[in-house]
Parts: structure tokens; sequence; C-alpha cells
């Protein structure tokens, strides 16, 4: 029955690939360099991968997820993915080789944070210490096994517990973005447009944290890739059933795995404070954190005023990175089932203060130049206004001067 369950699903995917229209394979950068008689210039990831040791580069034997260790892609291919029925085939025999394959070595970082402790009785002394998330049976049932479920799987593993909770923590913001769109698709409610903004610089956070777990290993045994993965899916029906339910006690649930995260990274950065300030970040980190590509949308999702010059330049950096995220999340959770609240992304109206901001200032400097002097302009901006945003503004706009 296996066997032409899977002929079938051959035959299927053949059937796809027949009347599909063959797509223009996009030329890779070194074949193009090679047509042009230029040598490869090699991107700023290679040349770091490069300086990598051996054992952390090769990341065969990993699942179809933890191949990128950390990064947006594979490869330096682009387009759509292949139909589905290619996808489920090579994640199968990916994960089925995998399976019976030998475990590898762990590299010397992942080695490292092998090491690290995490105590599960000291996470609920933590949890029980603080004021607690109010919630119904109907949801504190669910997060109770949820908790237990992973102090049994994962005690001594703290970072695959890690992976497997940012894996799932993803799962919220898709389901509350889905039915926000349905309600304003069936015309029933428009008022929550703005949250999904706010929900995709949710899920967009949490993705980083995944890709961080990855870079540290947390994604190595099969059977943490299986049960995460499952449960993520189950995740996001009992979330959407919840939802279906009572939005407030949707977001309820997600206040109380969110506020469960921040005593879990708490403890840990208590427990292994030392440990941690030894080992370098990894890279997918300091371009989250530092870089200012993802700074928009690290601050849409804030309810309260968005964290500056944030540090990653060591584990420990990260992990306190990674809390407070997680804090930031408690308190969006709280916000959205609050009733008569209203959650909006922080970004725009940053920007129009920001962009309102310039225009006074630039309005005063040119009222200084053509109608005054020093004392003209002190009376606009105040006594400092050769300090600060008014020294920048000399260098941005030196016409006025």
């Amino acid at each position: 029955m296996a066997l032409n369950w899977w002929k079938a699903l051959l035959v299927l995917n053949a059937a796809a690939q027949a009347f599909v229209v063959p797509a223009r394979k996009p030329t890779r950068l070194k074949q193009r360099a090679t047509e042009l008689k230029e040598p490869p210039q090699k991107t700023t990831e290679e040349e770091e991968q490069n300086d990598r040791p051996a054992e952390q580069n090769d990341r065969r034997g990993r699942s179809v997820v933890s191949k990128r260790a950390g990064h947006y892609l594979e490869d330096d291919l682009a387009g759509p993915p292949p139909n589905a029925a290619t996808l489920l085939a090579r994640a199968f025999k990916g994960e089925f080789d995998e399976r019976f394959r030998s475990q590898q070595q762990p590299s010397e970082a992942e080695a490292a944070c092998d090491a690290l402790q995490l105590s599960n009785a000291a996470i609920w002394q933590r949890e029980r210490s603080r004021t607690q998330v109010e919630a119904p049976w109907v949801v504190k049932v669910p997060y109770y096994v949820l908790c237990y479920g992973l102090d049994y799987l994962f005690d001594g593993r703290p970072i695959a517990r890690f992976w497997f909770l940012e894996t799932v923590a993803r799962m919220p913001y898709f389901a509350y973005i889905s039915l926000i769109h349905l309600y304003e698709s069936l015309g029933l409610w428009r008022r929550s447009s703005e949250a999904k903004r706010v929900h995709f610089s949710q899920e967009w956070n949490e993705y980083h944290h995944l890709l961080v777990m990855e870079n540290l290993g947390g994604d190595r045994l099969w059977r943490d890739r299986f049960l995460a993965q499952h449960a993520a899916i189950l995740y996001y029906w009992i979330l959407v059933a919840l939802w279906f339910f009572s939005p407030s006690v949707a977001y309820g649930f997600s206040e109380l795995i969110e506020a469960h995260a921040v005593d879990t990274y708490s403890e840990f950065l208590d427990a292994n404070e030392e440990r941690l300030k030894a080992i370098p970040a990894p890279k997918i980190a300091r371009d989250y954190w530092v870089g200012p590509e993802n700074r928009a949308l690290f601050e849409e999702f804030h309810v309260n005023p968005p964290r500056t010059e944030l540090a990653c330049d060591t584990l420990y950096d990260v992990f306190c990175n990674v809390r407070d995220d997680e804090m930031e999340h408690v308190c969006v959770a709280a916000a959205c089932a609050t009733p008569g609240a209203k959650v909006k992304p922080r970004g725009g109206d940053a920007s129009v203060s920001i962009a309102i901001a310039t225009a006074v200032t630039v309005a005063a400097l040119a009222f200084q130049k053509y109608f005054g002097g020093e004392e003209a302009l002190d009376t606009v901006l105040g006594s400092s206004s050769e300090e600060g945003l008014f020294s920048l503004l000399k260098l941005l706009f030196p016409f006025l001067f």
C-alpha cells in the first residue's frame, strides 16, 4: 500500500512537470562570470564561510531547514518554488536519508552550546514569583501540557528547546493575519487591519530567533525536527479554533506562551552568563539587531519605545535581545486582547514625526540665516542648538550656513 502511494506521488509529479510551462533556469553568478571571462566575486557571506572551520561549513546530513544554517537562502537562485509534489518528495527523501544516517560530530560552536545549562525547576520558580497572566482553563490546560512536555523532552538540551519554541512561536502570527484577512474579505471586521503589519513584523522577529537557533545547532536531531514541524501545524489550527471562539482568548494564549519564554530566557542568561559571553554572536544575529535593513520592521511591533543601540557581540547579547523581544511580544498580546485598545505599527507615526521635526528644524535654520543670528536660532531651537541634531543638520544642509 505504501509503495503504491509512493508511485502515485511520482506519477502526479511527472504529470505536473509535463503540463507546467518550463521556466528558464536563472544563470548562477559563477556561470555568468565564466561567460564574461571574469573571476567571480565572492560575497561577504561566502568569505565568512571560507574563514570558518570545515566542520562548521559542512551541513550535509542535516534537514532541508537546517542546511541554511541560519541564512535566508541556500544558494544564489531566485524565483518561485517548485510544485508541491516536488517539494514534498525532496523533503521526504532528505528526511528519510537523514533518519538512517549516522550522526555527525557537532562543530566547535555547537559543542560549546551543548555545555550550556537550564533548570526546569528554576524556570517554574521564576514564573511563580512574577505577576500571573490571567486566562481561562480552556487556555491554561493546553499551556501546562505544552510546558511540561517541553521540560520532559528537552531536559538538559536548552538550544534544542529554544529551536522548538521558536518554530512554534511563529504560528500565532500566521493564524492572526489569516483570520483578520478572512474577516476583511467577508466584510465582517476591518478595524484590525493595521494589526496585520504588527503581526507580520512579529513573525519576522521570531523568524530571526529561529535562524539564530538553527545556527547554534538546535535542529540537529531528526526527532526534534519531526516533532517541532508537526506541533507547529497543530498549534496553528488550535489558534484558529480559539480565534473563532474568542480572539481575546487566542491572544491570551499567546501572552501565556511569550511570558513563559521570557522566564525561560531570563533563567538561561543567569545560569550561563560567563559561558555565553565567551561565544561570539552569529552573523545572522548581527545582521538583524545591528544592521539597518531590518530596523523598520523591528520597530513596528513595539508597544513600548523601541530599543536603540543594541549590543550584539556575544551570545549573551544575542539572548538578551531575544528575551527583550519576547517581553515586547507579551505586551503586544496583552494590548491585542484588551477591549477598546487600538494596536497599530509604530513605523508610520515615527516617520511622520521625523518628517515634521526635520521640516521645522530646516525652517529654523533658514530663519537663522536670513533673519537673525545665533540668538534668533536659539529662540526657536533652544539653547543647545549647537549640539546633537543641529550639528548633524549642519553636515546634511551646508548650503544654509
